[in-house]
């Protein structure tokens, strides 16, 4: 049983040869496409058609002021759901700060 577990190892400094063709790293990038048009694949939707498909929103629209949203940056080390929930915790604030207040209104 052993002996047919150690007919997998290869020998000392064996290379090993995991994806040859239109996989290798080196071919992937100019192959790949060739191969996906001979096929005739369609072309795999984008971040921002699926956001809009599936929940129906637009994904670079401000749900404020309804303005076309631009990158400013992105946070490394941190969780989505961490960077959502701060997001719209000071949303939220904002919101708050921008209230009038009802004593003087009336």
């Amino acid at each position: 049983m052993i002996g047919r577990y150690i007919s997998h190892i290869p020998a000392r400094h064996f290379k090993m040869v995991r994806y040859s063709g239109f996989l290798a790293n080196r071919k992937r990038g100019t192959l790949l496409p060739k191969v996906y048009k001979a096929l005739k694949k369609p072309k795999r939707p984008g971040f921002a058609v699926l956001m809009k498909g599936f929940p129906g929103t637009d994904p670079y629209q401000c749900i404020l002021c309804k303005g076309r949203l631009r990158f400013a940056g992105a946070m490394a080390g941190e969780h989505v759901t961490k960077m959502l929930s701060d997001r719209l915790h000071q949303m939220a604030k904002k919101r708050w700060l921008r209230m009038p207040e009802l004593d003087r209104c009336a």
